[in-house]
């Protein structure tokens, strides 16, 4: 039996949240550089200057080891972002991407956000049929020719609290 634990991140968890994005996207989809620095910034960002009040990175842990993330970073007053969410491919499908988006849509009740919003790729399928899962809305679409030879869309996703 698996043992799952969620917990706030800590310093050393930033170097995997980053490291593992450009992996898994590069190794799955061909992501460029450009795309791992973009999220390399904004994440030592979230790091530094994060307000911890209304603003979290969530670790799920299995057996002991990092296997996941998930952030919620404010966008203004009652509206927040889904950022960096992330579960290693070979424990997709456990329930643990559920973990972490209940964590995260609790987290933003308890802060009184009323709009949560988010932006993926329209490749990321799974990703995308959680989200939806969760009552969040397909509400733009934009093209995409710099993190990948592909030609992908960017999509925004909307939940309304």
């Amino acid at each position: 039996m698996n043992s799952v634990v969620v917990r706030t991140y800590e310093e050393k968890d930033i170097e995997y949240v980053i490291t593992r994005h450009r992996e898994l996207y590069k190794a799955k989809y061909n992501f460029s550089k450009e795309f791992s620095d973009y999220v390399e910034k904004y994440v030592l960002k979230f790091h530094e200057h994060h307000d911890e009040y209304r603003e979290n990175m969530w670790i799920v842990e299995v057996n002991g080891n990092t296997s996941g993330v998930i952030a919620l970073v404010k966008a203004g007053d009652d509206t927040a972002q889904l950022r960096w969410f992330l579960v290693e491919p070979e424990l997709r499908g456990i329930g643990l991407g559920h973990k972490l988006m209940k964590t995260l849509i609790d987290f933003s009740n308890k802060k009184g956000y009323k709009h949560i919003l988010l932006w993926t790729v329209n490749i990321l399928e799974a990703a995308r049929h959680l989200y939806a899962s969760y009552g969040f809305k397909l509400t733009e679409s934009i093209k995409n020719t710099s993190w990948t030879n592909d030609v992908i869309f960017e999509e925004r996703w909307d939940l309304y609290l």
